[in-house]
């Protein structure tokens, strides 16, 4: 059975400078983040890396258009071996993390803890054949600095990313991110004045009212200029797995390797990478799909 669980506080909100020459998106997802990270039952520094990879994740969707979607990889040296994510233009998301052990992070002098490795975006749109994937290197270990670097360099557009989540007793008690980008006639004082924004940004406690709600945390960083809400979506943490799916990858190990698991006559469990959703197959179920596939 796949799960859906539809966030009562979590959500992006994107905005247009009153100029239009910037456009920026918040992003809200303590809720979700907590939600996937007990379903996947991993330490604080995991719950933590989930969550800076499901904004960034949502962060890229937000600009995608109807029937789009993105799948966030990251393979890195610090905090997890593999981080994956998907979401989508309505704010639907998944994903998981392959954590490290402790004593088998490797981090450079003045890398952040995600390491170095390679972050890599694949964009599918339905009517497209081909997928655009672009990759760069993790460069600093702090997701939102590597991220910003990803629009450069794959997107050629100038970018500032934000990414924090706060912890408390091993919860995740405030998960945030934003994207501002410089559109086409954005003057270097529209851009200074957003750059001092940031500079000042972390000296604002999980608590404080700026990081309430996205709309607020936008209004602080595009303080002494108009802008116009263009969307406040909110957000789903949704995992497309069934049963019928996990039939379907079993046939594709092939009929002997079938064989051999109902010749062992025991149940057996498959999960959900996604979700950690647990499929039982009994031998009688195996036995179906050999006869299906005969």
């Amino acid at each position: 059975m796949s799960i859906e669980f539809h966030s009562t506080s979590d959500k992006w909100v994107k905005c247009l400078s009153g100029t239009g020459t910037i456009r920026a998106v918040a992003v809200n997802a303590a809720e979700i983040s907590n939600r996937l990270a007990d379903r996947h039952e991993l330490t604080p520094s995991g719950r933590k890396a989930l969550a800076e990879a499901i904004i960034a994740g949502l962060i890229l969707s937000s600009y995608c258009k109807t029937g789009e979607k993105v799948n966030l990889n990251i393979q890195s040296s610090g905090w997890s071996n593999q981080t994956i994510i998907d979401a989508n233009a309505t704010g639907e998301v998944r994903g998981y993390v392959l954590e490290r052990a402790p004593g088998d992070i490797q981090l450079a002098r003045n890398v952040g803890p995600w390491g170095i490795g390679l972050l890599s975006v694949l964009r599918t749109k339905h009517d497209e054949a081909q997928p655009y994937i672009g990759t760069v290197p993790l460069l600093t270990g702090h997701l939102a600095k590597d991220l910003t670097f990803y629009w450069l360099q794959s997107e050629q557009v100038n970018s500032a990313v934000g990414i924090e989540v706060f912890m408390e007793n091993d919860r995740i008690t405030l998960a945030e991110g934003f994207l501002i980008q410089a559109m086409p006639g954005a003057t270097d004082a529209d851009i200074g004045l957003i750059e001092e924004h940031l500079k000042k940004l972390h000296h604002f406690d999980s608590s404080s009212d700026i990081r309430s709600t996205p709309t607020l945390l936008l209004s602080y960083l595009l303080e002494n200029q108009s802008f116009q809400l263009l969307e406040e979506q909110p957000l789903t943490l949704k995992c497309n797995c069934s049963l019928d799916r996990v039939k379907r990858s079993l046939t594709l190990i092939g009929a002997d390797e079938l064989r051999s698991m109902l010749a062992e006559k025991k149940d057996f469990e498959i999960d959900c990478d996604f979700c950690s959703e647990t499929y039982v197959f009994t031998p009688a179920m195996l036995d179906e799909l050999l006869r299906d596939m005969s």
